[in-house]
């Protein structure tokens, strides 16, 4: 097929799984402006076709084999091929594009540490090899620390957005906390979780401010800092009941997740709890210590510590995915 100008060149260029010129101009672009609307619908174009050439590269793996004429020859031409067909596929797109954009447009740049989502929990190594991965893994290398670029991933790979955005804002304090207390940061970060509605619920002044308060900590008698009396489910032989609670107010969340690490890390009542062998056991412990009323608090924390667990693993294989390869 011949080309005349220069905006059919273009064009062919486009629809080239063999140039990677076009991945080079985007990955300058990206540096220049990471945030830049055009730049994200370019690097969500570019994860859904390599999302496409997955798809097509597992579906090549489960046909039959061609016996005789099944070469590496013709497996190289036949992975060239199929990779030209995902890229054509994903001209038009199938949605993923538009999903990923949505997602990385919600976050402003540069406000998650890198190993927000990996310190929580690892992932297992994905082993793809697709003609321009290199290149488009380069583009997310360079929107990495933004929260966009973790946005993508989450969408594409199905975390629940609450559980990234959560992970995302409260991960360093709840590491810093583990260190201090002997907690593991999982359990750490899934009572602040359901403590809080992950993030939604959280115990609130008259005024609509919140608290800060994220574990649900009340203020006894020995408490010198400020309170807020929240109405709340107590639990008395089995039975819920609501009641007025004072609850401790912090100034910031790092300042309640200290609290929290002191409250744990210097009672000898929890001492179960620092010692325990695992997370699990430690959610446990925390239960039978009588953090909470609530007969099931143990089970809800396993649960929730499994969302985070799937979530830092869904992240953390598309990391490795894309920088990986």
């Amino acid at each position: 097929m011949a080309y005349t100008n220069d905006a059919a060149r273009g064009s062919a260029r486009q629809d080239s799984v063999f140039d990677m010129g076009r991945l080079s101009d985007l990955k300058r672009d990206v540096k220049k402006d990471p945030a830049g609307t055009e730049q994200q619908k370019q690097v969500a174009k570019q994860f859904e076709a390599l999302f496409l050439q997955m798809m097509v590269k597992r579906m090549r793996e489960a046909t039959p084999k061609e016996g005789l004429f099944d070469s590496q020859q013709t497996q190289m031409l036949q992975s060239m091929a199929d990779e030209q067909l995902a890229l054509h596929l994903a001209s038009p797109g199938i949605g993923l594009s538009q999903a990923i954009l949505a997602q990385m447009q919600q976050g402003k740049p540069g406000d998650v540490p890198d190993e927000a989502i990996k310190r929580i929990g690892q992932g297992g190594d994905l082993d793809f090899q697709t003609g321009g991965s290199r290149e488009v893994s380069a583009l997310l290398n360079v929107m990495r620390n933004n929260r966009p670029a973790d946005r993508a991933l989450a969408a594409a790979e199905g975390a629940p957005e609450h559980v990234v955005d959560f992970v995302s804002k409260m991960s360093r304090a709840a590491n810093l906390a583990s260190q201090q207390s002997g907690v593991p940061a999982r359990l750490i970060m899934g009572q602040a979780a359901l403590e809080s509605g992950w993030g939604k619920r959280e115990i609130k002044h008259e005024d609509g401010s919140t608290s800060f308060n994220l574990f649900g900590i009340k203020a006894g008698s020995s408490w010198k800092g400020k309170v807020v009396n929240v109405l709340t489910t107590e639990y008395e032989d089995g039975v819920a009941r609501k009641v007025t609670q004072p609850f401790r107010a912090y100034a910031s969340y790092e300042e309640s997740f200290a609290d929290y690490a002191r409250l744990i890390g210097n009672s000898p009542r929890y001492e179960s709890v620092t010692t325990a062998r695992n997370e699990i056991e430690a959610a446990r412990r925390i239960q039978d210590a009588g953090y909470a009323t609530d007969p099931r608090y143990a089970q809800k924390l396993i649960g929730i510590m499994g969302q985070l667990r799937g979530a830092a693993s869904n992240v953390e294989n598309s990391r490795r995915m894309l920088e990986g390869l």
